[in-house]
């Protein structure tokens, strides 16, 4: 507990040091912008630590971390030196900070105990999300290198690993327990955020005097966000009691969570159909189900928040969920302000500037993906607050003057990570082959959809016909992106025009027609709302890029390494994911206002209301239904660390891992296995019986560690560094000087391999032991015994030092 209670700590002075830097962005908030202050006090910090580390200027360690704190003390002085409003924003913001202080701590705790249930690190791509956390805390050096890789830097998007890393180091706990409290940390640090920014908003929707509607906004923002999901999660809790009707199911394409006999696909259930539950909710194996119901749209993978936080990994996409928000914060505060921005701006705010530069350019580092999305919508934001200003060509004039250097800013702040960044995306292609079918849009997205529908309800009823006046000036926005699909299938696809429109198949055609018309009206309403000034254009606003991004996803793809078997696979599921966030967000605005007008006058707006508020209910039954099932009915050993689960089941691997962080320094290499599967043949002879790396025990003690290991998960290099013939052929010798080290009966030949990789110390643990069975020779008659626990040991390269004689 000691260990939950520091690092909650430590998360709430960083966020306490950053509210007078918010409040010069956030003022005008009710909270003063509390609510994003964990995010930008946490953003600040750990940009500071990377930038100064990579100018050699703070330590390696907790004391470079700490450091790092004091700097942000430094500079929240100095925002209060210039702040003659500090003293009335604090007096007016104190029950919005109390608010956000108590809600951040609620959720926090919530999701730590929850974590404590499923806190063991061993599945999934939780040994790499561990392996970029170690390596940001003991990397000798930075930008931090690849445990992977020895002897390369990283070559991620790792700023969200350097963030959990600084709440680890401050606040002292293991790197093992500050990877579960960092996932709660994002959840709690999300939660707070979306309720500010959803409370916000309605609260500007309002008149200046009434609060009404701020806390349902909030809280409906906070479940939408983190707890709803796909409604196949009703699909399944009915199919796990038995009672599921073939001819319904059948109706939403989801026959195959009844039984593979009525539907033969990925994660059908292979049992007898009928009852298959002996709890209140689904208790079959969760990577059967829930896992399941993220790829119900066929080779795709569509996650959302409850689905990530119950996995467990932490990936990019989920710890930036609280910096997309804190962005989204920026926008919101850009559109609502008074003064022009343009480039006389940065020079009379540089602190300012610089600010906005590190939230941006840190959305590259930290996910890639959420770049151009949520710049874009940044963008659009301070081009509708100088249009309010000013004519159209001053507006757009004062725009660029602000963006331009503002936009080189955030990629010269983030340089030192990008030029080693490489990625194996090839460039936007169009999408050739099935599209979804209305059916699965409906089960996977259908609350998301039904959330921007929801935001038609901001028009009153004088705006309906000029929403129809300005729509042919709208419909651009969908034919924009179809013009481009046109002219890619005949420029770079290798189909044709007519081969790629029956592709579609009449279904898909029928779902993007949906998407495009739902963004078309979306985009007039956000139209006419602008014009007439309105609040409820900015969560519109985002209703229109969530929907596009759907839009998108049906028609382009980004070439990676996915697209021969499943080319839209990585495009979906980034793209969905931040349409879950925006969506959120406007839903739960549109929403409480729904709510509001229902309550007033039930009979108007019911029809309306109800089918909104019942797709909504369905969304919410994976995540009930999910919790218990993650955790066996809260019955699993609870434990914050991450790796009590080794401690428990194999305490002589655990004790090797422990001696290896312990004194081996961190700019060593250790040889592991490299996770290829050796036998003996016919004639005695070594020889590869499994070749796969990926998703294996390949890499354990690096990922635990944050040591350098030669080679790690095969593929996983390919996807960061692209598929190349000299990758190719890096990573595979790699794999065959580690494979030598442990197959070779001849001493020299180890030395000799020891000597290629530049390792010092060789692992001989379980897993080389089932890697290579019976193929280890004895290293002990010429490598030191640095650690020995049963048959368990580690072995180093003797160290000869010349010594002086008389």
């Amino acid at each position: 507990m000691s260990d939950v209670l520091a690092f909650w700590a430590a998360s709430l002075v960083i966020a306490a040091l950053a509210l007078p830097i918010g409040f010069r962005f956030f003022r005008r908030m009710p909270d003063g912008g509390a609510g994003f202050a964990f995010a930008l006090g946490l953003v600040l910090t750990s940009y500071l630590y990377f930038i100064l580390r990579v100018a050699r200027i703070l330590p390696a360690g907790r004391g470079g971390f700490v450091l790092a704190v004091l700097l942000l003390v430094l500079c929240s002085a100095a925002a209060c030196g210039r702040d003659g409003r500090l003293a009335s924003t604090l007096r007016r913001s104190w029950p919005g900070i109390a608010m956000a202080a108590g809600l951040f701590t609620l959720a926090f705790f919530l999701a730590a105990s929850f974590r404590s249930y499923q806190s063991d690190i061993g599945g999934t791509e939780q040994p790499m999300d561990f392996m970029y956390l170690n390596s940001v805390l003991v990397s000798p050096e930075y930008p931090p290198q690849d445990p992977w890789l020895a002897g390369h830097r990283a070559s991620y998007y790792y700023f969200g690993y350097v963030q959990v890393g600084t709440l680890t180091a401050v606040s002292g706990v293991p790197a093992s327990t500050g990877y579960n409290l960092g996932l709660a940390y994002a959840f709690a640090s999300a939660a707070v955020a979306v309720a500010a920014l959803a409370a916000t908003l309605t609260r500007w929707l309002r008149d200046a005097g009434r609060r009404g509607g701020m806390i349902p906004a909030g809280a409906t923002a906070i479940v939408a966000l983190l707890l709803l999901a796909t409604v196949g999660g009703a699909f399944e809790l009915f199919a796990a009691h038995g009672h599921a009707n073939a001819d319904f199911f059948g109706l939403f394409d989801m026959k195959w969570r009844i039984s593979c006999a009525d539907q033969m696909r990925d994660f059908c259930w292979s049992g007898q159909p009928g009852n298959r539950t002996d709890s209140w909710y689904p208790t079959e194996f969760f990577f059967g189900w829930a896992f399941g119901l993220t790829r119900t749209i066929p080779n795709t993978i569509i996650e959302f928040p409850i689905f990530s936080f119950l996995l467990g990994d932490l990936h990019p996409h989920v710890t930036a969920i609280p910096l997309v928000l804190l962005s989204l914060g920026l926008s919101a505060g850009a559109w609502r302000g008074r003064s022009a921005l343009n480039l006389l701006t940065h020079r009379q705010r540089p602190f300012d500037s610089l600010v906005v530069g590190i939230v941006l350019g840190g959305l590259a580092f930290q996910n890639a993906w959420d770049v151009l999305t949520f710049s874009g919508v940044y963008a659009v934001a301070v081009l509708v607050r100088n249009l309010r200003r000013s004519s159209a060509a001053t507006a757009i004039t004062d725009t660029v003057g602000y963006l331009v250097p503002l936009g080189v800013l955030a990629v010269v702040l983030v340089l030192a990570w990008y030029v080693d960044f490489s990625s194996q995306a090839e460039g936007l292609y169009p999408y050739v082959g099935a599209g979804t079918p209305p059916s699965l849009a409906f089960v996977q997205f259908g609350p998301l959809l039904a959330a921007a529908a929801l935001c038609l309800i901001f028009l009153r009823r004088s705006d309906w016909p000029r929403v129809a006046a300005v729509a042919p000036f709208t419909l651009w926005l969908v034919l924009i992106p179809m013009a481009v699909w046109v002219v890619l299938i005949m420029t770079v696809s290798e189909a044709d025009l007519d081969t790629a429109i029956d592709a579609r198949t009449g279904a898909g055609w029928a779902t993007l027609v949906i998407y495009g018309t739902l963004a078309w009206t979306l985009a007039s309403a956000f139209l006419v709302l602008a014009l007439r000034r309105s609040v409820a254009a900015f969560p519109t606003g985002l209703a229109v890029v969530g929907i596009m991004l759907f839009f998108g996803s049906e028609i382009m793809v980004i070439k990676d390494v996915f697209y021969g078997g499943a080319p839209r696979l990585n495009t979906v599921f980034k793209l969905s994911y931040q349409a879950w966030i925006l969506l959120s967000v406007a839903g739960s605005v549109a929403g409480a206002m729904a709510a509001q007008r229902f309550i007033r006058n039930p009979r108007s707006s019911a029809a309306f209301v109800v089918p909104v508020a019942a797709i909504f209910a369905a969304g919410l039954v994976y995540g009930i239904t999910a919790i218990p099932n993650r955790t066996n009915g809260f019955n699993n050993p609870s434990d914050i660390d991450g790796l009590a689960f080794l401690s428990r089941n194999d305490p002589a691997e655990y004790a090797l891992t422990r001696w290896v962080s312990e004194n081996v320094p961190p700019g060593d290499t250790v040889i592991e296995a490299s996770g290829r599967a050796w036998k003996r043949d016919e004639k005695g002879q070594p020889v590869v019986a499994e070749a796969g790396t990926d998703y294996t025990d390949s890499g354990r003690i690096s990922a635990r560690t944050g040591r350098s290991a030669p080679i790690g998960w095969y593929f996983h290099e390919i996807q960061w560094r692209g598929q190349s013939p000299a990758n190719n052929a890096l990573f595979s010798s790699r794999q065959d000087a580690v494979d030598r080290v442990y197959t070779s009966t001849d001493p020299a030949t180890v030395v000799e391999a020891m000597h290629e990789l530049d390792a010092q110390y060789v692992v001989v643990g379980r897993v080389e032991m089932a890697r290579y069975p019976g193929m280890i020779q004895d290293f002990s008659s010429f490598l030191d015994t640095v650690f020995s626990d049963g048959d368990l040991r580690v072995f180093r390269a003797p160290v000869y030092r010349v010594v002086a004689t008389e």
